[in-house]
């Protein structure tokens, strides 16, 4: 009889079986050991995530919020009271507009503590002068509240210590002024009282122009045409110490000078924004329409980095001539001031004399 029998395992297969079984156990203990520290960390960062939002939840509790609390002071009681008269008995009140309803409530009716004044608005369109020829002077005072200095010039304060004047000083400046002389005349005695009223530690100078500009160091007598042609580099200006000897000495100066041809104004300004160091404050007066404006106004913006504005005063010059010294005003941030028979205009009063058709 034939019998099938399962042959007996010989001693190799034994110790592969063995090892097999052994592996298979150091496998399932590494993944129960596995299991067991992913398990660890995994608490152990969802604890520091919950330490974490704690202490920012302790925060936001222990943070109070902020009071804003406001005080008034109590109405004081009037020392002699009056009796106020009872509205009309019967009397029907006033209907609000339409807008009033939708209107914002935002005052309280209480008493501050504090009295804030309320500037006064001057009335633009009022003549700025004092009397009707140049007699009379246009000072409005001088200093800038810090005892540095400050100045006025035609009815235009500024305070600052480096002071410049640009002046007209061409043919047309010979023409009459009200109330007697010429423009000139009255620039002259101008010039010579802002100069006289600067105080000590101030810095100054004067550049003249017509179709050159110039200054006192200028070589004279016709400085016009030793002056500065505006090709090239304009020449250095040197400031002045404002003493009286040398105020004295400008008004000799200034005094003395003659007029030139022509009205220019690239060549005074180009000086005037190239010194160093620069000017605090830049009067500019004239009476005639240069034949540069343009070119000045085009090129104003690259000569003044510094934004300085320039006051201009047109003397006794509606019109055109006064709208150019409007636009460059306008131009540099300054004031444009119109003397216009022996009166200071500025503002809004000043407009109506900007055009070519003014009306006397």
């Amino acid at each position: 009889m034939s019998e099938l029998m399962t042959p007996p395992e010989g001693p190799d297969e034994l110790h592969v079986s063995e090892h097999a079984a052994q592996l298979e156990l150091l496998l399932a203990r590494q993944r129960r050991v596995d299991s067991i520290q992913s398990l660890i960390v995994s608490l152990i960062i969802i604890g520091l995530i919950a330490a974490v939002l704690f202490f920012i939840s302790l925060q936001f509790a222990s943070k109070d919020a902020e009071v804003i609390v406001s005080y008034a002071a109590p109405p004081e009681a009037e020392e002699n009271p009056v009796d106020r008269p009872d509205m009309a008995i019967g009397a029907k009140p006033k209907p609000t507009s339409a807008s009033s309803s939708m209107a914002r409530v935002i005052a309280a009716a209480v008493e501050a503590p504090l009295n804030v004044p309320m500037p006064e608005e001057s009335n633009p369109t009022t003549l700025f002068g004092i009397d009707d020829d140049f007699t009379a002077g246009f000072g409005a005072g001088d200093g800038d509240g810090d005892g540095g200095g400050g100045s006025s010039f035609f009815g235009t304060p500024r305070p600052g210590r480096r002071i410049i004047y640009i002046v007209d000083f061409s043919e047309s400046m010979n023409s009459s002024a009200e109330g007697g002389g010429t423009r000139l005349d009255a620039a002259k005695k101008e010039l010579n009282r802002s100069i006289g009223a600067l105080k000590t530690g101030s810095a100054f100078n004067v550049i003249f122009f017509s179709s050159t500009a110039w200054t006192i160091e200028t070589d004279g007598p016709k400085h016009d045409e030793n002056g500065w042609n505006g090709l090239n580099e304009p020449p250095p200006i040197a400031w002045h110490p404002a003493t009286e000897q040398v105020k004295a000495a400008f008004a000799k100066e200034v005094n003395s000078m003659g007029v030139g041809r022509g009205t220019v104004w690239f060549s005074p300004l180009k000086m005037a924004l190239s010194m160093t160091p620069r000017p605090d404050t830049i009067y500019m007066l004239s009476d005639g329409e240069p034949s540069d404006l343009d070119y000045a106004l085009n090129r104003i913006d690259s000569m003044n980095p510094d934004s300085i504005p320039v006051d201009t005063i047109a003397l006794e010059s509606p019109g055109s001539a006064a709208y150019a010294m409007n636009e460059m005003a306008n131009e540099t941030g300054g004031r444009f001031t119109l003397i216009y028979k022996g009166k200071a205009i500025s503002g809004l009063g000043a407009e109506k004399f900007l055009s070519d058709d003014f009306d006397d």
